[in-house]
């Protein structure tokens, strides 16, 4: 506010330099005049730019809510999903709701007030809530550094469209909110998923896609004058990546009120986009293309509408699967309690994947109780005194054998064959996995949609989000894999 102050004290003095003159009978020149104008435009851009940050309320997670008022807190994506709700219970109704009006109003106002300054601070709030929970080690490593990038993607569309707006001033903004929109509720999922982001995400054009492999190594031979080098024909392919779709829905009732939906809204779509990023993360560990003694459910069938892990057999297989099932000789069974030998052994199976080309790239996945293991292991917690680069670190575990050890509850305890058991009391031991990120990658056909569904019939609307993920490992051959291993039946857990 001081400097709103200071602005307006140098605004109001300006008259005063003609006022002292013409009180010595001396007239201005009209430099001077153009002068004294030049600086008062200056100074009241610079008041209204001020005004915009000040009404834009930018919260100290970076995200652009309303100020005051009924929707104070909400973002665009829950005024737009607002309005949507309101919108469709006009269409069946034939008549429109008081509140619509107010919902569109608060969305203009969110974006014509919108500057180049203010999507800055959103992705520099974005950036921060991401690293906020990532590992020290985890938040130079590439991994980190595309997830900056996609980031700067996102604001430099957004900046251009809003300088293209500015320009023209279409439609009060509104060709912004839906890229925006997305924006928020991608980076919702994001910064609620710890494994997604640790791997190459690919935007899918197709389905399936196909992306080259790696090329093989090639023969290098030392040059002779006049001699024509001996040349490789390197290994080539390619892999396949398909897509399959998840959906989930939450239905609202026609009896709920409108105030009660105002405040149910944000909670129902932070809750929702937080699920689907546990349910991203369990798919890309956990999926298992098998029905039936699935390593998520032995002795159970899980089928495509089996509630709470429908999900897992959607179509393709994951990180545990490959060690697990496709190449157990990546799997070692430790059958005694936690500690530093199980993990030099393992770092061992990766062979040369398990150096990093970059920081970040190796890394080691495990549940909440085997990390609380991990850390209790004297051999590990004697660790503890290396300075700010220690593996225990104020009770964290950060990185052990200088790779990033990223906790997770997608990672479950499980019987001693690695696999979860349908007889809980059997799922008493514990699990790691070590991964070389850069063989595998995500593809998006469709990435997060948020819709709502008016059911006139039910007297009820639902909302819904789904989203359209491939994963797959880059050799093209499981059964030979060695970028990925796993430690099972670790007990004392």
């Amino acid at each position: 506010m001081s400097e709103i102050q200071e602005l307006m004290t140098e605004l109001k003095g300006l008259p005063k330099v003609f006022d002292d003159k013409l009180a010595a009978g001396i007239k201005p020149i009209k430099e001077e005049q153009d002068r004294v104008n030049k600086r008062a435009d200056d100074l009241l851009s610079r008041l209204t730019e001020m005004q915009r940050y000040l009404q834009q309320q930018i919260s100290r997670e970076g995200k652009v809510r309303v100020e005051t008022g009924r929707y104070a807190g909400m973002d665009l994506l829950d005024l737009k999903i607002m309005e949507s709700l309101f919108e469709k219970r006009r269409t069946s109704s034939g008549h429109g709701h008081p509140v619509l009006g107010e919902i569109i109003e608060a969305r203009k106002s969110l974006v014509q007030n919108m500057s180049e300054t203010t999507l800055l601070q959103w992705e520099e709030g974005a950036l921060d809530r991401r690293l906020l929970y990532l590992p020290g080690a985890y938040r130079q490593s590439s991994s980190a550094m595309a997830f900056k990038e996609a980031m700067k993607g996102w604001t430099r569309h957004l900046v251009l469209q809003r300088k293209a707006l500015d320009s023209t001033t279409a439609a009060a903004g509104d060709e912004l909110v839906p890229t925006f929109e997305a924006a928020e509720l991608w980076m919702d999922v994001n910064l609620d998923t710890l494994v997604l982001p640790l791997f190459p995400q690919q935007t899918m054009p197709t389905n399936p896609f196909d992306i080259p492999r790696q090329f093989g190594d090639t023969n290098w031979y030392p040059i002779d004058e006049n001699v024509q080098v001996t040349t490789t024909d390197p290994t080539t392919g390619k892999t396949t990546l398909t897509a399959y779709g998840l959906k989930t829905g939450v239905p609202f009732s026609d009896e709920l009120e409108e105030d009660a939906i105002v405040a149910l809204v944000p909670e129902i779509r932070s809750s929702l986009a937080r699920n689907a990023a546990q349910v991203i993360d369990d798919v890309l560990l956990n999926a298992d293309t098998t029905t039936t003694d699935n390593i998520n459910l032995l002795s159970t069938t899980i089928s495509r509408t089996y509630a709470g892990q429908a999900h897992q057999v959607l179509g393709f297989d994951g990180l545990r699967h490959l060690a697990n099932v496709d190449n157990t000789a990546q799997e070692r069974n430790q059958n005694a309690g936690a500690d530093i030998a199980m993990l030099y052994a393992t770092l061992g199976l990766l062979r040369k994947y398990g150096v990093a080309r970059r920081r970040g790239e190796v890394v080691w996945l495990c549940d909440p109780r085997t990390t609380a293991a991990v850390m209790g292991s004297v051999s590990l917690a004697s660790q503890a005194s290396f300075g700010d680069r220690a593996t225990l670190s104020a009770g964290e575990l950060r990185e052990v054998i200088g790779i990033p050890w990223i906790r997770t509850d997608q990672m479950r305890v499980s019987s001693a064959g690695g696999r979860v058991s349908s007889t809980t009391t059997l799922n008493t031991t514990g699990n790691v996995l070590l991964v070389n990120t850069s063989q595998w990658r995500v593809g998006f056909r469709r990435q997060i949609t948020m819709e709502t569904d008016r059911e006139a019939g039910r007297g009820q609307t639902t909302m819904y989000v789904s989203f359209r993920i491939a994963f797959a490992e880059r050799s093209g051959t499981r059964s030979s894999a060695t970028h990925t291993a796993h430690i099972r039946n670790i007990t004392g857990v």
